[in-house]
């Protein structure tokens, strides 16, 4: 939470200077997620995963293709030649596959855990410029290109079409417009504050709940009356 703008918004590193992408005020360092690192660790161990998953692949067949040649030069078309280089073939195929698919998965996780807070900071950047920004006003807050911060604006306004809204003002400008229905998910629910003080009735212990017949409700959540003391 941005104790500026009151908005849960990510940070945007620019150099060492951590800065609110709501409201552009600098913010103390690691005290929210940042938009320049979001998923980045899950896209790179994806991308080792199928580098991995690849050289297991092409290792794996060229070596049960060795195999296969030097167990035909030796015993010809005899069991031991396929079961061999099949085996090896099998077993690499078989952890490239799950290499490959693993790191796709983890990549396309990282991907959506940018999306996800590239979007919470857009919301944020809108909940204090009155609900409406541009692509160059998400481009400054965000560190990113002009183009970049089109296309995350655009995937917003086609994905959920419901919350962003597209209009074009009297320049020509592109303008991207946040309903409220966006800022009610944002903000938090108020606090609850629940009081046992009270009058002290004769017999009660200290902080007990008392119910007057007169404050008596109709029913509880259950659909069970409750019962004055």
């Amino acid at each position: 939470m941005c104790p500026y703008c009151r908005q849960n918004a990510p940070l945007v590193y620019r150099g060492v200077t951590a800065t609110c992408t709501g409201c552009g005020r600098a913010r103390a360092p690691l005290t929210s997620s940042s938009v320049n690192m979001a998923g980045q660790p899950s896209k790179l161990g994806g991308k080792v995963a199928r580098g991995f998953g690849w050289a297991t692949l092409g290792g794996g067949w060229s070596t049960a293709l060795l195999l296969f040649a030097i167990f035909y030069s030796l015993f010809g078309m005899a069991p031991v030649t396929w079961v061999l280089a099949g085996l090896v073939a099998f077993v690499s195929s078989t952890v490239g596959w799950l290499l490959l698919r693993g790191g796709k998965e983890l990549e396309q996780s990282g991907s959506d855990t940018e999306h996800a807070t590239k979007t919470r900071a857009i919301l944020a950047l809108a909940a204090t410029r009155g609900g409406v920004v541009t692509a160059f006003d998400v481009a400054q807050a965000l560190d990113v290109t002009q183009e970049a911060a089109d296309a995350i604006l655009t995937r917003l306004a086609k994905e959920q079409m419901d919350l962003v809204k597209v209009d074009i003002d009297d320049e020509g400008r592109v303008l991207y417009r946040v309903t409220s229905m966006a800022f009610a998910n944002m903000r938090p629910p108020p606090p609850m504050r629940v009081s046992v003080e009270g009058p002290r009735v004769a017999g009660a212990e200290p902080g007990e709940a008392i119910l007057r017949p007169e404050d008596e409700p109709a029913e509880n959540a259950y659909g069970v009356r409750a019962k004055a003391r």
